[in-house]
């Protein structure tokens, strides 16, 4: 029998486990009973070889290009301020994010927020505000194909690679956004990512040394399979070659720093087995936390995220 999480995936994302338990949602299209090939030509180059300087090719960029960083508007929120602002994103066009500066002028720790997949910078904006309190820069980052309005991914096409890839890249650049900051510590940067944002998150940490401090929640192996099947879809082999390149536990082991694991024994969408080897592949001085809860985890899941952070980076509570 397909397992709950990914029955409601066949459903619109804003009606599946509600606005923060989207998890590897599948797309409105993906209802049908087709198998879809990926498109002949995939955009950026596939990696020659597995090493994980073969698979780094991916993300590779011109870091000394301008970001082009545009502020659309601010707004108070306590004492903090969040500015919603783009910047030229690597593949073309904009990338989006709110900016969440405390008052004081630092140089504070930063971190970047990245939700599940189909979510949007909104659903993990409380997370970051939360952390932004305690004197850290969040840049909140919208995920690429929400940016630029194509497809919701899982399309089943080499469309879901380039978006893992664009996404990554934009983190990167996003990472270039802080580091020029004035205000911010460029020694004390992190990764905060639930779900889809923890598979982007294992990737990000493998080829950006600069992030010392990272946050997986909810991750877990790649599970397309699972997902084709709960949608009546057939996995192309050109497809899984493809999704192979951008497969988080290839680059699990390569992820460095302070490294926190979250995730829930009731999680429906992975198996015991797969949350456990995904615990067990990532890298790093790594924590491991397993909650009596749900994909969503809890209060108590979010309150030692907090504490774990706040600890790791000593900073001042408010």
């Amino acid at each position: 029998m397909v397992r709950r999480c990914l029955a409601l995936f066949l459903a619109l994302a804003s009606i599946t486990c509600g606005p923060s338990d989207v998890g590897l949602t599948a797309p409105p299209s993906a209802a049908a009973s087709v198998a879809v090939a990926p498109t002949p030509t995939p955009r950026t180059p596939v990696p020659t070889g597995t090493r994980l300087e073969d698979l780094a090719a991916q993300f590779a960029y011109d870091a000394s290009a301008p970001i082009g960083i545009i502020e659309r508007g601010s707004a108070p929120d306590g004492t903090l301020t969040v500015r919603d602002v783009e910047f030229t994103s690597v593949k073309g066009g904009r990338a989006r994010a709110y900016v969440i500066t405390p008052p004081s002028s630092g140089p504070h720790p930063a971190m970047v927020f990245v939700a599940g997949s189909n979510q949007r910078r909104e659903d993990i904006r409380a997370e970051a505000l939360g952390i932004a309190r305690r004197s850290v820069v969040a840049l909140v980052l919208e995920q690429s194909q929400i940016t630029a309005a194509r497809p919701q991914i899982w399309t089943f096409t080499a469309q879901d690679r380039e978006e893992a890839i664009e996404t990554v890249l934009d983190t990167r650049r996003a990472i270039d956004l802080l580091v020029g900051r004035t205000d911010v510590d460029p020694s004390r940067i992190g990764y905060y990512g639930f779900s889809y944002g923890a598979w982007l998150g294992a990737i990000s940490a493998a080829v950006d040394k600069r992030l010392s401090l990272v946050v997986l929640r909810s991750g877990g192996p790649q599970i397309l399979g699972e997902i084709a099947r709960a949608s009546a879809r057939t996995l192309t082999t050109d497809y899984s070659a493809l999704m192979a390149t951008v497969d988080q536990m290839s680059y699990a082991p390569s992820v460095a720093g302070s490294v926190l694991v979250q995730n829930g024994s009731r999680d429906t969408t992975y198996t015991a087995e797969q949350m456990r080897a995904w615990q067990e592949r990532i890298g790093g001085a790594k924590t491991t936390k397993t909650y009596d809860a749900g994909h969503t985890l809890d209060t108590a899941a979010k309150t030692d995220a907090l504490a774990w952070i706040t600890d790791r980076w000593r900073l001042a509570v408010p």
